[in-house]
């Protein structure tokens, strides 16, 4: 069965590598749309999806946008529009995957559109700009696959045709295997963690899990993986959650580098939640040792390896995660369950560990039951988080809770 594949390139200034990947999709038995965003200068050729349509799609006309008179403002609301319709195609049933080439102009418009689509929807990006800051964990979809150009876009020649060949067979590959793909009837649980040199519950829960008959996705949270597990809740995907680390928020608070703005999802979908502040005791670095803020070289700093620099969070750094938890989870629109492990959220949080703080652990405990509401039930376990123990209580709550919800 052929699949319908959406291209997006600026036709001023692409036209020519655009058609040759549309060609190349077609004699793979598949339907294109092609989508022009650019905005001055000459189509290349006619497209399915011309720019006044995107400019349209952004409410308003093409001449509004050239008389912005400004490249960037134009690109955002190009982008915008593109977003709308790639979007509408989707849910129509008209959008099997997408494939988006260009420069930087190009990459920062298409960015933002393939980010719009759900996760595991097949998107490609063939960029000049590949594996520069342009194209970063804030502005990339997750699960994004990113091909350089390897030569910049200014023609067709054996390069760029290799290139944009192997584009065309990636993206054609992808909608083909997404075609065969099934899903599973087995409700779906997301288990957020870290690696086991610091959380290494996965082995206790997954099993546990996995014998009341539930699918286990796991996600190591420090970089995309929070991110991700974030829209997955979001889209619907999980019965549920262990949502049991939280070092990536620490981060966030602290300027660390591998910072997401977690449990914003919880807010925006009625799933069973439960939650634990796991690895909360530090935040990441992971440029040179020399370029760590002053105000943090006098910190515990652990070098998880040669490219991560762990540095302690304090006690009052601590204590105002407890009250950003709180607030956070005061806004969950399904049934959610703390559980606090006094014993320690992670190893490094053992006597003798490098981040052990017990002051610290019970500031931030105090500060979250202080801002807590109280229909957020919250349970004290005079357990470690990585104990055998821990697991069995965590995963008997989420399929207390995830049942209860059904009954209901």
């Amino acid at each position: 069965m052929n699949k319908t594949i959406v291209i997006v390139g600026t036709l001023d200034t692409k036209a020519e590598e655009v058609e040759y990947v549309n060609e190349l999709i077609r004699r793979k038995g598949h339907q294109t749309i092609v989508i022009d965003p650019g905005v001055l200068g000459e189509a290349g050729f006619e497209p399915d999806i011309t720019r006044h349509q995107v400019a349209e799609a952004a409410g308003t006309s093409l001449n509004q946008v050239i008389q912005l008179g400004d490249e960037g403002k134009a690109i955002e609301v190009m982008a915008e529009g593109a977003c709308n319709i790639v979007q509408e195609l989707y849910s129509t049933g008209r959008l099997d995957g997408i494939v988006a080439l260009g420069g930087s102009m190009g990459t920062s418009l298409g960015l933002p559109l393939l980010k719009a689509l759900p996760l595991l929807v097949p998107k490609l990006l063939v960029s000049t700009v590949a594996f520069t800051p342009i194209i970063s964990q804030a502005t990339a979809s997750p699960d994004l696959t990113v091909m350089p150009t390897v030569a910049d876009i200014w023609g067709l020649n054996r390069i760029t045709k290799r290139v944009l060949e192997n584009a065309a067979g990636a993206i054609s590959g992808m909608v083909e295997t997404y075609e065969k793909s099934e899903l599973s009837e087995k409700r779906m649980i997301g288990v957020a963690t870290l690696g086991s040199a610091a959380l290494r519950y996965v082995p206790y829960v997954k099993p546990l899990l996995e014998e009341k008959g539930y699918e286990v996705a796991v996600f190591h949270t420090n970089g995309v993986g929070g991110g991700t597990f974030e829209q997955f809740v979001e889209q619907g995907m999980f019965a549920g959650a262990l949502d049991l680390s939280h070092q990536e928020l620490m981060s966030y608070l602290c300027g660390g580098q591998n910072a997401v703005n977690r449990l914003e999802a919880i807010g925006k979908r009625a799933m069973p939640h439960v939650v634990a502040p796991g690895a909360i005791e530090w935040f990441c670095w992971f440029e040179p040792v020399d370029t760590i803020p002053s105000q943090y070289r006098d910190r515990k700093i652990h070098m998880h390896n040669p490219r991560v620099a762990e540095i302690e969070a304090n006690k009052e750094q601590k204590a105002a995660l407890g009250k950003v938890m709180a607030e956070k989870l005061n806004r969950a629109l399904g049934p959610t369950v703390v559980l606090i492990p006094t014993q320690g959220f992670s190893e490094r949080d053992r006597p003798g560990g490098v981040f052990y703080d017990p002051e610290g652990r019970g500031a931030f405990i105090e500060a979250l039951k202080s801002n807590i509401k109280p229909e957020i039930q919250v349970r004290e376990l005079d357990v470690h988080i990585n104990d055998a123990e821990f697991a069995r209580e965590a995963v008997a709550t989420l399929d207390s809770l995830i049942v209860n919800q059904a009954d209901h």
